[in-house]
């Protein structure tokens, strides 16, 4: 039973965090056709934020607010930038956004050093569920994680934004042609997703270390979920995250941690053969 209880607690926290990353990615791909290769490093940004927000002698939780913002406006002006002359052009994309992750790396590394740095959890102590003593921080990080990714989808379910955005993700052209202006969508959405990633970052502060290479922790398995889970939908980009995650957790706590990822991702590339069109499938008239 405590096996279970773990596994659930350590998949779950993995999945939320797996899912906000996944979920960023889903909302650039879908709309943008762009793979950003520097996805990770939004991450690390968030991190950073929250370590800088703390060494100013500021409270934790104004990081989480400071996060998506800082991630925001970054992808915001990354896209208007750089991106929007590459939407046409997605091998060129990808060589561009590695290239800017490998200086993203190196700028975080001069105005930070290279040496980790660390968050103290803003909740101590831990809790007990059903006989796992289990840190209350990481249960915080799930609660909030998932919030966030409620939200995300009541956004792009509910609102006028979500609804241009959505019949973008199913029918460019004719979007195009009722008079929506794609740019601006572009750029917002470019921004949510980036503003994700580096949520994602901030959470993940207290709890791990933060490096300038911490992103690539989560972004390749983030990458093959939204491909595993149909990349036109963010429902599926979700799936696709715990799956990565579940399985990988499970792994960890029977075999080890390396082997689980083997595993883990050698199941997904065989899945990906055997439905290219994702775990959830893109029904006709949706896409969220």
């Amino acid at each position: 039973m405590e096996l279970i209880t773990t596994v659930a607690l350590n998949g779950a926290f993995l999945i939320s965090v797996l899912a906000l990353v996944a979920l960023g990615l889903g909302v650039i791909y879908g709309l943008l056709g762009v793979i950003n290769m520097a996805h990770g490093e939004l991450i690390a940004i968030g991190g950073y934020t929250a370590v800088f927000v703390v060494d100013q002698g500021m409270p934790y939780w104004l990081a989480l607010v400071a996060a998506p913002i800082v991630g925001m406006v970054f992808g915001i002006l990354l896209e208007s930038t750089l991106i929007s002359r590459l939407t046409s052009r997605p091998l060129d994309a990808i060589l561009v956004t590695l290239g800017l992750s490998l200086v993203m790396q190196q700028l975080l590394k001069f105005w930070f050093s290279a040496n980790p740095r660390s968050v103290t959890p803003p909740v101590q102590g831990v809790i007990t569920i059903l006989g796992v003593n289990y840190p209350v921080f990481r249960l915080f990080v799930t609660v909030v994680a998932a919030i966030m990714i409620v939200a995300a989808f009541l956004v792009f379910s509910k609102s006028t934004f979500g609804l241009v955005v959505r019949a973008i993700f199913q029918n460019r052209e004719s979007a195009l042609t009722c008079g929506v202006n794609a740019t601006s969508y572009n750029r917002i959405a470019f921004g949510v997703g980036t503003a994700l990633a580096a949520f994602a970052g901030c959470l993940l502060a207290p709890s791990a270390s933060v490096l300038p290479t911490m992103g690539i922790v989560y972004i390749g398995p983030a990458f093959i979920a939204v491909i595993l889970g149909g990349s036109s939908r963010l429902l599926g980009a979700t799936a696709g995250a715990a799956f990565m995650g579940g399985l990988e957790v499970l792994g960890s706590e029977t075999i080890s941690r390396t082997w689980a990822k083997v595993l883990v991702l050698l199941l997904a590339v065989v899945l990906i053969r055997m439905r290219p069109e994702g775990l959830l499938p893109q029904k006709k008239g949706r896409v969220a």
